[in-house]
């Protein structure tokens, strides 16, 4: 009994022993051949270091300065004289036309047939005078236009301000009459309520009082208007002094009318000319000598002269020459001699000067009676604003003087009727007073409303006097709307006509020649087809214009750029004398938060429309996480690299593959400098034998 349970525990013993044995073979060789199963990954450490960048990119080599030869109305192409690289000069034909009507030409006609009804239609729809016809024929200006109308509203603001002033008037002549209708019906009242017997003096004493201080403010109104109506006539007179001033200089400037010189007289009559010729010889002889001949019209010149020689401050004027001859003037001959030839002929040359002196002089006069004319016209403008100023000036004080002269009545009654309740010992004189008092009160009561009467009268006057001038200034405006749509008719149809005639000219042995010189680039010209006003029949390279490309980096690389790098061509054998140099650093338009857009010049044998491979090198800089190339991945979400991480397992570590997304700073043939969620130890994974996704198990090369 006790042997077969001893052999049975031996038997349990051996099996266990086996099975564990097959246990552990089965794992070793199952994670043998599960390791031989998974990719074998190259890993590196990141490091820190320096990096001589090269930011390479293409571009597409672009007319640095392209010139558009369009054509602005569509005709059909006969042939096409050149072709894409051709190098052309200025005036040189590009492109023959067909000899037809364009449809420009066409549409042209049918403009100007329609300015044409237009026009007609004008005439026919309004009432046009021939006066309003040739004005338009005219062209009356738009200053003369300016002028009338600012005229008329001018008229129209001074009827406005009188008719302003008059209900002033009305109110106050209105205001006086009530008033004064209060006052009797006041006087009235304290006649019914007075007793039939003595009474104290309180009431009178108040209302004196009151009356006192209403007369001492209406007199204070009264010297504020009177202070202030002075004022505006002062400017009223300044400005009429100016005025006058000014008409006196341009009177002074202004010719004076001459008497035409008389024709000669017989010979025989010698003792009658003599006094003439002596004065028509001798330009410095007095007006008191002969008032009509001809150096009457010397000194208008010498007038004249002195006038312009006297201009205002800050104005130039030409200056004159001296009228007087240093050449020593003939004396007048005696009764019975004759003049010699050579005296005779002197005045005529003389005169001759004379009038060559006078145009020149009347051409700076003119300049000046315009300047003093238009001076002239502002002040006036000014004139009637301060004129409308001391008429509404001028109101308010008479109103004031008359409330003034009201409130002293007021106050003498008051005062009068004071002393006559202190005299009266009854109530009968008190009574007897205010009845009085009341019927003086009507008496200004009646002239008051008399006074209103004639206010309201000339109000009506005065707004009659405004639709007048606003009459005026609708008809005026209509009038010169009638000659302005003509005129706008008739300027269409003169477009409209030279339009016709422009393109009728071109119509036949048209071309399309080189605006300028240079090279072809692009042709958008075919024979048989029409061309299009808004697409360029061909593109053009002017002549010494350079070329150039451009392409877009990140932030942190153009910040080690520079403008004036020269790039490097990628297989640069395949190109002949060729120069590409960064030009500008600019905000990318597309992102322009995160990248900058480098435009290049390119220049040398080169055209456009070709495709370039530069790089450009940056400075040396310092990095914290270098990589291999080779270990920089991309996908959808980004660039990314691998990383290892390693994790203990019961029989040997286990290796897995980790994603961590990075931004590539810089970039040489070899590495790269990246910035991303990085210690600086950590191991990444380089080349593979398989394709490595995160999250997966790898292992090592040296595994």
């Amino acid at each position: 009994m006790n042997e077969n349970g001893k052999k049975k525990r031996e038997w349990v013993k051996t099996a266990a022993i086996i099975f564990l044995s097959v246990m552990l073979v089965l794992t070793f060789f199952s994670n043998t051949i599960m390791n031989y199963s998974l990719p074998e990954v190259a890993t590196q450490y990141v490091q820190s270091g320096t990096i001589t960048a090269k930011i390479r990119g293409s571009g597409l080599v672009e007319s640095g300065d392209p010139y558009n030869v369009e054509v602005k109305e569509s005709r059909k192409i006969a042939s096409v004289a050149v072709k894409v690289g051709d190098t052309v000069e200025k005036d040189a034909v590009l492109i023959y036309l067909e000899d037809e009507e364009s449809e420009e030409l066409k549409a042209a006609r049918e403009e100007l047939e329609k300015a044409q009804a237009e026009f007609r239609t004008t005439l026919l729809s309004t009432e046009i005078t021939s006066a309003d016809i040739q004005a338009a024929d005219t062209g009356i200006s738009t200053d003369s236009y300016r002028q009338q109308i600012t005229a008329a509203q001018n008229a129209v603001t001074g009827a406005e301000n009188a008719v302003t002033a008059a209900k002033n008037e009305v109110t106050a002549a209105q205001k006086n009459v009530d008033e004064l209708q209060s006052q009797y019906e006041a006087i009235g009242n304290q006649i019914s309520l007075t007793p039939e017997n003595n009474a104290d003096v309180s009431a009178e004493t108040k209302a004196r009082d009151e009356a006192k201080a209403a007369w001492d403010e209406a007199k204070r109104v009264e010297s504020d208007a009177k202070n202030d109506l002075t004022a505006k006539q002062n400017v009223v007179s300044n400005l009429q002094d100016q005025i006058k001033l000014l008409e006196e200089q341009i009177e002074r400037l202004l010719p004076q009318p001459t008497t035409p010189p008389t024709s000669e007289k017989p010979s025989g009559d010698a003792s009658g000319d003599g006094d003439n010729q002596a004065s028509s010889e001798t330009p410095d002889t007095s007006e008191a000598d002969n008032g009509g001949d001809s150096s009457a019209e010397d000194m208008d010149n010498r007038a004249a002269a002195s006038s312009v020689s006297e201009p205002d401050e800050g104005t130039q004027t030409p200056s004159v020459p001296e009228q007087n001859d240093p050449t020593p003037a003939p004396q007048a001959e005696q009764p019975g001699e004759s003049a010699p030839a050579s005296e005779t002929e002197q005045p005529e040359e003389s005169a001759g000067s004379l009038n060559e002196v006078s145009e020149d002089i009347g051409a700076a006069v003119q300049a000046e009676v315009d300047k003093l004319e238009e001076e002239k016209d502002k002040l006036e403008e000014q004139l009637i604003a301060a004129k409308e100023a001391e008429i509404n000036a001028q109101a308010v004080y008479n109103n004031a003087s008359l409330e003034a002269t009201r409130r002293e009545e007021v106050y003498n009654r008051a005062e009068q009727a004071l002393e006559d309740k202190k005299n009266s010992g009854t109530t009968e004189g008190i009574i007897n007073n205010l009845k009085n008092q009341q019927n003086a009160v009507n008496g200004q009561l009646s002239e008051a409303r008399k006074v209103l009467a004639e206010k309201q009268a000339n109000l009506t006057d005065k707004e009659t006097a405004l639709a007048d001038r606003e009459k005026d200034l609708t008809e005026l405006a209509a009038r010169i709307g009638k000659v302005s749509g003509l005129e706008t008719a008739q300027e269409a149809v003169d477009r409209a006509q030279e339009k016709v005639d422009e393109l009728t000219e071109k119509s036949v042995n048209a071309t399309i020649t080189a605006p300028i010189a240079g090279t072809i680039t692009a042709l958008n010209a075919t024979a048989g087809k029409n061309t299009d006003a808004s697409t360029p029949v061909a593109v053009m390279q002017p002549e010494g214009k350079g070329y150039n490309m451009s392409f877009s980096v990140t932030n942190e690389q153009a910040k080690r750029l520079s403008v004036g790098d020269v790039a490097d061509l990628v297989n640069a054998w395949r190109y002949d004398d060729l120069t590409v140099t960064l030009a500008n650093i600019k905000p990318d338009p597309n992102d322009p938060g995160q990248k900058k857009l480098l435009t290049f010049d390119v220049s040398g044998n080169v055209t456009a429309g070709q495709t370039l491979n530069v790089s450009v090198g940056q400075k040396s800089s310092n990095y914290d996480y270098i990589v291999p190339n080779s270990a920089i991945r991309e996908d959808n979400n980004g660039k990314f690299i691998l990383i290892v991480e390693s994790k203990p397992g019961p029989l040997s570590t286990r290796y897995i593959a980790s994603r961590v997304d990075v931004e590539v700073l810089a970039s040489d043939d070899t590495q790269s400098a990246i910035s991303g969620a990085l210690y600086g130890y950590e191991f990444v994974i380089t080349p593979s034998t398989k394709p490595v996704e995160a999250g997966k198990l790898v292992r090592l090369a040296n595994n």
